[in-house]
């Protein structure tokens, strides 16, 4: 990540600081993670709360630590409302001050899959960070995006959701430049309830997606109409199967990187 001192994070995420104005150079939500000097978060969900641990992460040596209350240790703190929205801004704004293009990628079933082909392409060309394994929800996301520095040109971030309002939030965090919905089956319904419902939910991924960035969409997804009134103003591209269309993506993929080299090699694959 870049370096960040607590005051300017305090005034990111709307906390109050309480201690000394250090220079932060890394941020952690976990305290088997925990570096020498580093920020630790402690995150409280429905099923767990890391207040319990901050003083096991200050004996292991954070400088640091955002909280939801104040506490009882000789360390630097900041109180915010909520630890993991306050993650989510620091997320944001290191995503707008570092300014990569970003693909973000979500789907019913192969967006991991095809995360990983893109990053590959991507890397041949310029520095690339993305979501590693499945760290693809509302805590994955910006902890990837915290670890953007000025060398990284692309991002390609999974969003993945179990329930509504999920990837809007991931979405909005991550602003990318393209979209692609790679497919809408039957996944989460304890969730979404029907499939109707897995084709909103996927759908969120256009909310953070910049004015004059591009969509890439399954023709064969279900639903499809659903999407009408959210990509009629953008760049749209569609790949599908059922329907013979060729499959651009990678095409876009390589303009997005303009590897101009390859492109005679692409284009006689998809013929």
């Amino acid at each position: 990540m870049i370096p960040l001192s607590l005051k300017k994070i305090s005034i990111i995420t709307n906390g109050q600081l309480y201690g000394k104005n250090l220079i932060i150079h890394d941020i952690i939500i976990d305290t088997k993670k925990i570096t020498l000097g580093c920020l630790f978060i402690a995150l409280k969900g429905k099923k767990f709360d890391a207040h319990i641990f901050i003083r096991e992460a200050v004996n292991k040596g954070c400088s640091a630590v955002i909280s939801q209350k104040k506490i009882n240790c000789n360390i630097s703190y900041i109180v915010v409302e909520d630890t993991s929205i306050a993650l989510g801004k620091i997320a944001a704004w290191i995503r707008q001050k570092i300014n990569p293009k970003i693909l973000a990628i979500t789907g019913s079933c192969g967006k991991t899959s095809v995360k990983e082909m893109t990053t590959s392409i991507l890397k041949k060309n310029e520095k690339t960070i993305s979501t590693t394994n499945n760290l693809n929800n509302h805590i994955g996301v910006p902890i990837t995006l915290i670890k953007l520095t000025k060398k990284h040109k692309y991002g390609v971030i999974e969003l993945g959701a179990n329930h509504p309002g999920e990837i809007h939030y991931t979405s909005n965090l991550t602003q990318p430049n393209v979209v692609l919905i790679n497919n809408i089956y039957y996944s989460h319904l304890e969730g979404f309830k029907s499939l109707l419902g897995v084709s909103k939910a996927k759908s969120e991924i256009l909310s953070g997606l910049q004015s004059q960035g591009t969509v890439i969409i399954n023709l064969d997804s279900h639903h499809l109409s659903q999407w009408k009134k959210k990509i009629k103003n953008k760049n749209i591209f569609y790949f599908s199967i059922e329907k013979k269309k060729k499959v651009i993506f990678f095409l876009l993929i390589l303009k997005f990187i303009r590897i101009k080299h390859i492109l005679p090699c692409v284009h006689h694959l998809v013929k």
